[in-house]
Formats: C-alpha cells, structure tokens, sequence
C-alpha cells in the first residue's frame, strides 16, 4: 500500500510537472517554444538522414537545442527539486520502517501483563497490524482521523469468544476474517457506508446494525466485534 502510494505521489508531480511546463511555453515565454520547434524541425530532418555527417548533425544539435530549451524553464528545476525531495522523503521513510523493531510475541498460555500493544491508540494516522504475526490479544482501539486494517489471519484466535472494540471519529475500518471464524457484529454510525460480508449500505445515516454470521454458537472459534464512528465505513469481509 505504501509503495502503491508513493507511485501514486510521484505520477501526479509529473502529471502536475508536465501541465505547468505546457502553461510557460504558451503564455510565459514563447521564446523557449520557438527553440524547441527549431529543435524538433532539425531532428526530424536529421532522422530522415542520419546516416550522413550532416544528418547526424541535425539530429543532436536539434537535440541539444530541445534539451537547453526544456531545462532552462522554471517548472522544470522546480519538478528536478521536487523530485530530489521526493526520493529522500522515501529513503527515510524506508529507514524508518527498516529500523522499526518487530512487536515481542506473548506467550497467551501463562498470565502476562501485555506492555507491548498490538497498536496503540492515536488521534491521527493509519492503523494496521503486522504481516509478521502477533499473540492475540483482545483490543480496545480509539482513533481520531485515520484508517484502521485489522487483518486476523496474521494471529492465532483463543479457543474461546474474543472481544474488539472500534471507536473513531472519521474514517475506514477494515477487518478481514478468516473462514474458519464467525462473529458477531454491533456498530454504530452516524453517517457512513456499512459492508459486511453480503450486507451492504450507502450513506447509512444515525444507524445501529446488529449482525451475526451463521454457525457462530457452535463455532469453536469467535469473534465480537464492537465498532462507533460519526463519519465513515465499516468492512468486514473473509480473507
């Protein structure tokens, strides 16, 4: 998801780039449009015969031509600059990702005081569980402004009925459950989208939905799950 974003971030600066560059050449400076014409015009000329030294000539001069004319703009020191920014922006943020220690796995069958949180409450930002793997613990999360993804295939569930508790303002809240668990479902919105599993709701306004999938008293493994926002969407799907 982060890659897919940051490949998102840098089509739009070129996007954004290539636009301004357009909008200079026809109002700000003609001059420059002029040169990369004359430059075009040689290397289409020295293309049709490249073979010979003056073919050859025409074609990296016009080049050469084009190259000052597109460099010399201030759109594109600024897209160079902003692009520099952009691939620091990353490493660092690779950095930190690389320096960012694993979650400690809990031992659930002896009594332990869990210090090490799965995720930790906070009023802005994204929330999502490792792909490494974690010791279940039962969660009671509160969010500001952010999305939460809470995948359980990622941990062992008890042999027992597990709670989760959702409560946040705005948002998404994404919860993949295995097919092998049922649960129970209470949530609260007061205006937002509902999908979970078949059951499906646009722009729900002031609702409270109770639902519960088939088979969950007999099954040996279960899930409650307890949601509340004012604004957003709630999806619960098998994964």
């Amino acid at each position: 998801m982060f890659k897919k974003m940051n490949n998102d971030l840098l089509q739009i600066i070129l996007i954004i780039g290539g636009i301004l560059l357009l909008l200079e050449f026809i109002f700000m400076d003609t001059g420059l449009l002029f040169l990369i014409a004359l430059g075009a015009v040689l290397i289409y000329f020295g293309k049709r015969s490249y073979q010979s030294t003056t073919g050859k000539t025409f074609f990296w001069g016009g080049a050469f031509i084009v190259f000052i004319a597109i460099i010399d703009t201030f759109v594109i020191r600024f897209l160079i600059f902003a692009i520099v920014i952009y691939f620091v922006w990353h490493w660092y943020q690779q950095k930190q990702k690389e320096s960012k220690p694993l979650p400690k796995h809990i031992d659930i069958t002896e009594e332990t005081l869990y210090e090490e949180r799965v995720i930790h409450n906070k009023w802005f930002g994204k929330y999502h569980t490792t792909q490494e793997g974690f010791s279940w613990q039962d969660m009671n999360i509160q969010s500001g402004v952010g999305d939460v993804f809470i995948d359980l295939n990622d941990t062992m569930l008890p042999k027992e009925e597990s709670v989760m508790v959702i409560r946040q303002v705005a948002g998404k809240v994404v919860i993949i459950v295995p097919y092998d668990v049922e649960v129970t479902i209470d949530h609260t919105v007061v205006f937002g989208d509902i999908q979970v599993f078949d059951h499906e709701e646009k722009n729900a306004f002031n609702r409270h939905v109770q639902l519960q999938s088939k088979g969950y008293h007999g099954s040996p493994q279960r899930v409650k799950i307890f949601t509340q926002m004012i604004a957003g969407k709630l999806e619960v799907r098998r994964g």
